[in-house]
């Protein structure tokens, strides 16, 4: 098996990388009726994968992961992190988050914002992130809301 390789992500694998963020939030035991809720969200387009900002773990072709960096400098947003439920606990995680943290200073961010599942909010405050508030996605369902400063 091959080294897994991070790469900008190509505007036709929009609909592979959708499908990754949908199995990986399905990973966490969410009802069917929850995730028919959130399938329009899960979403990355074709026209949002430019400038470097999605970036993807592949290997031999496979994905098994990816982020996507939203916004303008100085402050942006880690719109996604998400990993096939296969590389859960690889340390896949955290090497998309530290090369998403290194590629957003290079393009001159000084913070990434991020609005993180319940699930993964232990992940993102031990990677050094903090909780800045909560915000109130649909009734009964919120979302803590986290900072990295760069």
């Amino acid at each position: 098996m091959s080294e897994i390789r991070l790469r900008p992500a190509e505007p036709h694998e929009a609909d592979a990388i959708t499908a990754l963020a949908r199995r990986s939030k399905a990973h966490w035991g969410y009802s069917q009726e929850f995730l028919d809720r959130v399938r329009d969200i899960l979403v990355v387009h074709p026209e949002q994968i430019h400038d470097d900002r999605v970036v993807v773990a592949d290997r031999d072709g496979a994905l098994l992961g990816f982020y996507r960096i939203d916004g303008k400098p100085p402050s942006g947003e880690l719109a996604d992190l998400f990993l096939d439920p296969a590389s859960i606990g690889t340390g896949l995680g955290r090497r998309l988050w530290e090369h998403a943290l290194a590629a957003a200073k290079a393009q001159g961010f000084e913070s990434l914002d991020l609005e993180a599942d319940p699930n993964a909010e232990p992940f993102y405050l031990h990677m050094g992130a903090e909780r800045t508030g909560e915000i109130e996605v649909y009734p009964g369902r919120s979302l803590p809301v986290m900072t990295v400063s760069l």
